[in-house]
């Protein structure tokens, strides 16, 4: 019993000695491998070309020149206009018809109007079909990408417009390659439904116009004239808090009309902000994300700032208009002020270290020159080499740099295009053997 206990507890202590020796083996492995061999686990990225934006996020009212359009007193509306078309004076909104038939067979007739018009366009090509067939493989693929593009952004209004493009393409394909002959059968049946559609409808009994150019919206909110054009250098925080719709009774009015060709975006935005965007050039790009893809031209016209207010209203002014930006009123707006070309690299990557060079003096003698600068660690061959950057803009975690900086600014050379450069690693200096 006691030698048994014995070999337990030599065993024991022979288990414990060798975890002992194992651990002291990793930490002279550390010491040796830190201090005397280096550390080369380095994690590097290249240095692509890039740009970045300097962009003000708010939400916005968008106020225009607005005049309704009355209702008439009886029959039904058939709409002549849609949503952002242009215009003028006198000009039909509406047709008005006496039975729900007549407004049927007016729809469906305008349907076939635009189906036979589609057709025979399509049946024009058969005929002449010069278009080579690379360059309508090269239109489909620009529709796809253009449809998916559309699908992300959720830019779901002018999606039937990608796609009924889309298909008008894959149709001219089958017709250049023999997939799909004429229409002219398909296209003589639509007219004869048509015939026997009118001779069944009866004349409309009047129309809808308006006194007034501009663009047509089919609705009202009650915005309408909540704010006067003719004061938004006065129009400030506490005007912008205190705007409610007016009621409106919806059913008096048929739409309105937006009068002129400039609209605004009342934009509420910090002090800090409102410099930012007043010490820039008056033009400016504004993005919708919920209403429309792409950036709309804009011009800020007024910064309104009043000392008891803790935020400014920035004024923007378009002239760009289409259906989606024809009813749009309260807003997510995005203010691009300006934008930033160059190499982008992860702050991670930014190191302070003092580099030193030869220079000749004034009397054509070698001298040395030293000084701190900021740049980064690159691949070179089987070596880190040292570049300076010239930071242009400063995002959350990375920077865009100056591609090609000018020569005062630089005391070595500095960073370029595709260069692999080290964002994490320790004991990094100019000349380190990484290979």
């Amino acid at each position: 019993m006691t030698n048994e206990t014995g070999r337990q507890s030599l065993t024991k202590r022979i288990i414990i000695g060798a975890a002992i020796a194992l651990v002291l083996l990793f930490i002279v492995f550390l010491f040796i491998t830190t201090n005397f061999l280096g550390n080369n686990m380095i994690v590097t990225e290249t240095a692509y070309r890039a740009t970045a934006y300097d962009v003000v996020k708010t939400n916005a009212i968008a106020v225009r020149d607005e005049e309704y359009i009355e209702s008439p007193s009886g029959g039904i509306l058939v709409y002549d206009a849609t949503d952002g078309d242009k215009i003028i004076a006198g000009g039909t909104i509406a047709t008005v018809y006496s039975t729900e038939d007549d407004v049927r067979n007016t729809l469906r007739m305008r349907e076939l109007d635009d189906k036979i018009a589609y057709l025979e366009d399509l049946n024009t090509l058969s005929k002449t079909a010069s278009i080579a067939l690379d360059t309508v493989n090269s239109r489909i693929n620009e529709q796809l990408i253009s449809l998916m593009a559309q699908v992300n952004s959720r830019a779901f209004r002018t999606i039937p417009d990608v796609e009924d493009e889309l298909m008008t393409n894959v149709f001219r394909k089958q017709i250049i390659t023999g997939e799909q002959g004429k229409f002219s059968d398909k296209i003589e049946a639509l007219k004869s439904e048509r015939e026997s559609l009118s001779a069944s409808t009866g004349n409309p009994s009047g129309t809808v116009t308006t006194a007034s150019s501009g663009y047509f919206v089919g609705s009202v909110d009650g915005y309408e004239s909540c704010v006067d054009v003719s004061n938004l250098d006065t129009f400030y925080y506490s005007d912008y808090q205190a705007l409610e719709p007016a009621k409106v009774d919806t059913g008096k009015y048929i739409g309105k009309i937006i009068k002129g060709v400039n609209w605004y975006l009342m934009c509420p935005v910090t002090a800090d902000e409102a410099t930012n965007i007043s010490r820039n050039s008056s033009n400016v790009s504004v993005r919708l994300p919920y209403a429309m893809s792409g950036d709309i031209p804009a011009k800020v016209l007024y910064v309104n700032e009043l000392a008891d207010q803790d935020k400014s209203i920035v004024v923007l002014q378009c002239s760009y208009m289409n259906d989606a930006l024809s009813k749009i009123r309260s807003e997510s707006v995005e203010i691009v002020i300006d934008s930033y070309e160059g190499l982008k690299i992860s702050k991670s990557a930014i190191h302070d270290s003092e580099v030193t060079r030869t220079v000749e003096d004034e009397n054509g003698k070698e001298i040395q020159e030293t000084k701190v600068v900021q740049g980064v660690y690159v691949e070179y061959g089987n070596e880190l080499r040292f570049r300076q950057i010239v930071i242009e803009y400063s995002g959350d975690d990375y920077v865009i740099c100056q591609e090609s900086p000018d020569q005062s600014l630089l005391f070595t050379g500095t960073v370029t295009l595709y260069d692999r450069v080290v964002i994490e690693g320790g004991d990094l200096y100019d000349g380190k053997l990484i290979k």
